[in-house]
């Protein structure tokens, strides 16, 4: 459900440019965690904050395949370690249209042998999409560990948006495979 229990949150704010929806949990005026999913699932707020609207028109440009900075917002990384802050943190290095695997995003951080803990790290990321944990595959290139609703498709439909997928699949000499209902929304 990407819409989490309110009654956690002092308020909750969603944007949508289709297929993605964006819900933005508020907390003491900071934003603790963003939820990604998709339309179907989600009903947009009628009237936002001015941050909600930045992402929101942020949103709709990256939906149209544009390359954009993700605006500024009060982001809440309270919640993760020191280690998962670095890990998370270092995926705004990654460019829109490329990937990084766990074992190199590892070695970036100085922990050449610690793949797994960025994966652990991916998954507890607060900030999907603005924090692209989507761009992080597996060593062979293989799609492994989204946790956003919509898992795998939805993971693959995101690459794909950023021109990363034939990247991907042309390094392993293959079309890659389809993980299916996210990208019929685009047809």
């Amino acid at each position: 459900m990407i819409s989490p229990d309110n009654a956690s949150y002092k308020n909750t704010e969603t944007v949508i440019a289709a297929p993605l929806a964006l819900t933005i949990c508020w907390a003491g005026g900071v934003i603790t965690e963003i939820h990604l999913g998709q339309t179907e699932d989600a009903t947009p707020t009628a009237s936002l904050s001015p941050h909600a609207e930045a992402l929101a028109n942020a949103l709709a440009r990256y939906v149209n395949g544009e390359a954009l900075p993700w605006p500024d917002l009060p982001l809440d990384f309270s919640q993760l370690t020191d280690f998962q802050r670095r890990a998370v943190q270092a995926l705004r290095d990654i460019p829109q249209g490329e990937v990084r695997t766990y074992g190199q995003l590892a070695t970036a951080l100085g922990s050449p042998h610690g793949a797994q803990a960025i994966g652990k790290a991916m998954a507890a990321n607060p900030f999907p999409l603005l924090y692209p944990c989507h761009r992080v595959v597996g060593k062979d290139g293989a799609l492994v560990g989204f946790s956003a609703q919509g898992g795998l498709a939805l993971k693959e439909y995101l690459l794909r948006l950023e021109g990363a997928w034939d990247k991907l699949a042309a390094a392993k000499g293959e079309d890659g495979p389809s993980q299916g209902s996210l990208l019929d929304l685009l047809e």
